[in-house]
């Protein structure tokens, strides 16, 4: 995660969003966009837990 810039997590965590908005699993959401399973888990948990913004998402994995 170090070497990604809050930048390009936060267009991942977009996508991550699209895709769940269109009722794909984390599974399909993995396959279609090459990220690992609990990268995307922890985005939909802090999704759910604090906000459904991109960035403010974005720093909370970051933190992680």
């Amino acid at each position: 995660m170090a070497e990604k810039t809050l930048e390009q997590v936060t267009r991942e965590i977009e996508q991550v969003l699209k895709f769940n908005d269109a009722g794909q699993t984390i599974k399909q959401i993995s396959q279609a966009l090459e990220l690992e399973e609990d990268y995307i888990s922890s985005i939909l948990v802090c999704r759910q837990s604090h906000s459904d913004d991109a960035a403010s998402i974005a720093h909370m994995v970051m933190m992680e």
